[in-house]
Order: structure tokens, then sequence, then C-alpha cells
């Protein structure tokens, strides 16, 4: 049933049946769906529901929620109807986006169209159903842009270098053949200073979101600054190579794993051509050292 939702919103059904059983609930109700949501999506009142805060969230739904004894999370708990309908409005409205996956952003509409308290607790609380629509559509034209955008300067990228081919000594890279003097580049800046690089699985890493422009950055200092700046764990999703911008971001594969001396990553194969194996650059590519 969750195979389209993404990670965040998987998170969202774990916390939910945490907060039901806590509740003593025999069956995860929509109430619990909106605690499991404020749990995970730490942005959920600044960036949704700005005239609010979490703990008003929770302290309305004490408010009504009945208090049984708690059950064992190793109980199967089942959606109520009401839960379902509202799961059923998520996926509606990640189809009408033409999302391929269900975020925690759908679960928030899909919970604001079944008529309950849940849904009644939103409204009061400044959710509007058509703001929140238009909204997420910009942003998800935004990060279509952006993703075409980006796509349209790797395929530059790529056609720059095939011109280049001819002038010398391509080097392929993840199956890639790529301009000789691009890589050099990209080398000599990762050899600059005498870095120590370490093979280590990538994770994504906190960042600090400016409430202002939602600008990110890695300084976490910031987050002690709480009127203007917000701690987001996890935020920072993606890191490239920094010789053939191969992606790096948490996998069980080639992709999950680098080296790196802390803020530059370099991917497996780069590290294993110019540091593990010199004579790979003293032999044709010598004017790489």
């Amino acid at each position: 049933m969750f195979e389209r939702y993404t990670e965040k919103a998987r998170r969202v059904i774990y916390f939910a049946r945490y907060e039901a059983s806590e509740f003593g609930s025999p069956m995860i109700d929509t109430d619990h769906l909106l605690l499991g949501l404020v749990r995970e999506e730490k942005m959920l009142c600044f960036r949704w529901l700005p005239k609010t805060q979490p703990n008003t969230i929770r302290a309305a739904i004490e408010t009504w929620a009945e208090r049984r004894a708690k059950i064992p999370t190793s109980v199967d708990l089942p959606l109520s109807r009401t839960s379902k309908h509202a799961l059923d409005h998520a996926k509606s409205e990640a189809e009408r986006l033409s999302s391929k996956y269900i975020g925690t952003e759908h679960l928030l509409l899909g919970l604001l169209q079944e008529e309950d308290r849940t849904s009644k607790l939103l409204r009061d609380l400044g959710a509007d159903l058509s703001k929140l629509r238009a909204r997420f559509e910009r942003e998800q034209q935004q990060a279509n842009d952006s993703a075409r955008a980006n796509q349209t300067f790797v395929e530059r990228v790529r056609s720059e270098v095939a011109e280049q081919l001819s002038s010398g000594g391509p080097i392929e890279i993840h199956g890639l053949r790529w301009n000789r003097s691009y890589i050099l580049d990209g080398v000599k800046r990762c050899k600059k200073y005498n870095w120590h690089w370490q093979k280590v699985s990538w994770k994504p890493r906190d960042v600090v979101l400016c409430k202002r422009t939602a600008k990110v950055s890695f300084d976490l200092r910031l987050a002690a600054d709480t009127n203007n700046f917000e701690l987001v764990k996890g935020g920072w999703k993606k890191d490239h190579c920094s010789i053939c911008a191969w992606e790096l971001f948490e996998a069980d594969d080639h992709h999950g794993t680098g080296y790196t001396n802390g803020h530059q990553w370099i991917c497996l194969e780069c590290y294993d051509k110019f540091w593990e194996k010199p004579d790979f650059i003293s032999g044709a590519y010598s004017d790489l050292t």
C-alpha cells in the first residue's frame, strides 16, 4: 500500500502507529496521522501552518482523544475508515500534481479533505485547501524547472566535452568519456591542499534554513537564532564528486559510498584512479600530476 510513499511519508505512518498505541487506540485515526505528520515534518507549522505551533496541535487533540491503556507496538493496528479515506485523498492529490510519489504535502491535503475533527482543527489553525494546493503546484513546477535546468546543464557539459574528445586522451569514468583537461582541473582542485580523504558511507547532513528566504546554510550555529532560522535534520540529501560530478546520496550501491575531506567528495572510481593508482596518471596522463 505504501510503495509510492516517500521515506518521510512512510515515517509519518510509523509515527501515527506509535501515537495510536500511546493513546491506547485500537486503530490509527486521522488525529494520529496528524500527530505523526507533525513529528516528521519539522517545518509543517512554519511553512504550511504559520499561525500555530506543534504543541498547540497536540494540546487540541488531547482535548478530545480518549486515553486508554497503552497498546504494545508489537500489536498490528489497522487504519480507521476515515484514515483510509484521507490516504486515498492524498493519493489523488499526488496524481493531480503528476507526482510519481506520495509525500507529506499530499498527506496534509488528504487530511484536510476528510470531514472530521482533524480537518476542522487544521482549518481553524489557518490551513486552506485551495491555497495549499496552489502553493504545492508552484513548488512542484519550480522543482520540475530546476530539474530541467540541471539536465540542460549536464547535457551542455557533455556536449562540450564530446567536442573536445579528439583533442587528446579522453578518460573514461563510470562508463562516460571525459575530456582530459576537464578532469585535470578537478584533480588539481582536490590536490591543491594536503587533504586527508576518508572513505565513508554518504549520509544526509543537517542544515539550517533561513525562515525569511528559505536559503540553506551548513553553519548550524545559526539555529540558535530561532526567530530567523530553523534546524532541519537530514535536510541535505545529495553531494557530487568534485572531479566527475558523480551523484552521491544515501544508498546501498556505489552511489552511497565515497571519500571525503569533510567538505568535498570524491567518488570511488575517481579516488581509485587518481589517488590509489598513481601509475594511471603517470602513464598516459602524466601531465595531471
